[in-house]
């Protein structure tokens, strides 16, 4: 019987599909649904390091900051994270920004689709260790991820996390295209 899932999230398209399906079967065996996202520091995309970068100059120099986002191309970042003057700081801090403001609107479309017992981390450090850290704290039934997310070439070199995770976790792993 599945009781608790655990759903991995990073903000791409296949995360936000994962979401909606493990919380399709939450919905269906009553499970409670937990959602993880891993700080986006080891895997981050060009776009993000340069947003930690100008964020970080945002908030020292004082320029506006809707000025210095504009520079920054779409890319791989997620289009439902949002940015204003009072968040600028220190890139750790906008890093746990962007993780909260994925992992809430993750929260939304989870309950969206049925789920009632939903609940969020916010982890940092490499995500498959993470991610199997917390399934196996947690003591999930069931990990669901995306098949890709936002980390780009790392995974073609090292392997995505979905294929990491479904070669180490000890449940099983449903892995979302």
């Amino acid at each position: 019987m599945i009781k608790k899932i655990l759903i991995a999230t990073d903000g791409s398209e296949h995360a936000r599909k994962a979401v909606a399906l493990g919380a399709d079967i939450a919905a269906k065996y009553g499970a409670e649904v937990l959602l993880v996202h891993v700080l986006l520091r080891n895997e981050l995309t060009d776009d993000l390091r340069r947003m930690a970068r100008i964020e970080h100059l945002t908030g020292e120099g004082g320029a506006p900051l809707t000025e210095s986002l504009a520079e920054v191309p779409a890319g791989r970042f997620p289009a439902y994270v949002t940015f204003s003057e009072s968040s600028a700081g220190t890139p750790e801090s906008l890093l746990r920004g962007v993780g909260a403001q994925i992992l809430d609107h993750a929260e939304d479309l989870a309950r969206e689709h049925g789920a009632e017992k939903v609940a969020k981390r916010l982890e940092g450090g490499k995500p498959v260790d993470c991610i199997l850290a917390v399934a196996r704290d947690e003591k999930v039934d069931l990990i669901v991820s995306g098949a890709r997310g936002l980390s780009g070439l790392q995974a073609l070199m090292l392997g995505s996390t979905s294929q990491r995770l479904s070669h180490l976790a000890p449940v099983t792993c449903l892995t979302v295209r």
